[in-house]
């Protein structure tokens, strides 16, 4: 179950108790079946409770943490662009080495029923 499952049932168990407190004063005859019912749904509720707690130390909710670390991160890791200063040299041109010949390519005036041998 997810964080904001939990909080919905803390949230229904609060409603569930304020049904069962008015149903002991309406009808007290079977104000110990509504004890019973009320100790019961405290009980979930604060489990609820707790466990929704435990979410928060466990995975600290996402909006609060990064802002701090990331604000206070970027302004330290980000370096300030340098223009680089115009030089009169001109750019070197990158020279590309040659590929491999795989086979040699046969002359035009070659007959190509040689390269067979027949």
């Amino acid at each position: 179950m997810s964080k904001q499952q939990f909080k919905s049932q803390a949230d229904i168990c609060k409603k569930s108790l304020d049904i069962l407190h008015k149903a002991v004063e309406m009808d007290p005859s079977n104000a110990e079946e509504y004890q019973a019912g009320i100790a019961y749904t405290e009980g979930v509720m604060k489990a609820s409770n707790a466990i929704v707690k435990a979410f928060d130390v466990v995975e600290p909710p996402k909006s609060a943490a990064p802002k701090d670390k990331t604000e206070g991160a970027a302004k330290e890791e980000k370096p300030k662009r340098k223009r680089k200063a115009k030089s009169s040299e001109p750019p070197v041109p990158v020279v590309k080495e040659a590929e491999e010949v795989i086979a040699p390519v046969p002359e035009e005036d070659a007959d190509l029923f040689a390269m067979f041998g027949d």
